[in-house]
């Protein structure tokens, strides 16, 4: 670019050049300029990245088994997805304590920070390190960095032991669908149609799904309803 451009000055007009004259000039610069813009909405549209939009199906939960642990898709939001942990149940189950296992390839999908315990049931969460914590808060943790990484989500809520009475804090009472808490999923890239499978793992056994009461695993089956998420943009 010439100095007379980067120090703002331009050159003086032509004296031979008319009124008529400058405007056919600018007209011709115009439709020069024109001719070489990209296309209106075509070239702009055709070079912008699309974001990712997930999906994800999980079959109806039929009512079998019944005690069951069950999920639900409760929202998808561009490529997050929500999900539901409920209980199935027609008859009274108590419960002070739950763990939840899921599997799922990390390289396509990710556990994100929507996160959402009921807190009607045990009470609002503890997480560790928190100092700011009441003894009877149910304690609560998720490995969601390490899961991210190898693709095992762990999940612990349990009621802490009251130390004036040797009992749970507090002990949950169901007897009617209920949810245990809402967890978030994200699409990390693309997934073809075939798609990739979220996986609930049934206990019995040490980080599984398990529904406790006094440290001791009631047996309660989990199904995740062939949940399987798939992406596109």
């Amino acid at each position: 670019m010439s100095p007379e451009w980067t120090q703002g000055r331009s050159l003086p007009p032509s004296r031979t050049c008319t009124p008529a004259a400058r405007l056919a000039a600018a007209l011709a610069a115009l439709l020069v300029l024109a001719a070489s813009a990209p296309g209106c909405g075509q070239s702009k549209n055709e070079n912008r990245i699309k974001p990712v939009t997930a999906s994800l199906s999980i079959q109806p939960f039929t009512g079998t088994p019944n005690p069951a642990v069950f999920l639900e898709k409760k929202q998808t939001t561009g490529d997050l997805v929500t999900v539901n942990v409920n209980l199935h149940t027609t008859s009274n189950i108590m419960f002070d304590a739950y763990t939840l296992e899921f599997h799922y390839n990390p390289t396509l999908v990710q556990v994100s920070d929507a996160f959402e315990i009921n807190s009607t049931l045990l009470g609002d969460c503890c997480f560790p390190g928190d100092t700011s914590c009441t003894p009877c808060q149910p304690l609560c943790e998720f490995n969601t960095e390490l899961a991210n990484t190898d693709g095992t989500l762990l999940i612990g809520i349990a009621s802490p032991t009251n130390l004036a009475t040797g009992s749970p804090c507090q002990t949950a009472n169901v007897s009617m669908d209920t949810t245990l808490l809402t967890i978030g999923f994200v699409a990390a890239s693309t997934i073809d149609p075939s798609g990739t499978r979220i996986q609930l793992i049934s206990g019995p056994g040490p980080g599984t799904c398990e529904i406790l009461l006094g440290l001791a695993d009631q047996g309660i089956p989990c199904v995740d309803g062939n949940a399987t998420m798939t992406a596109s943009r």
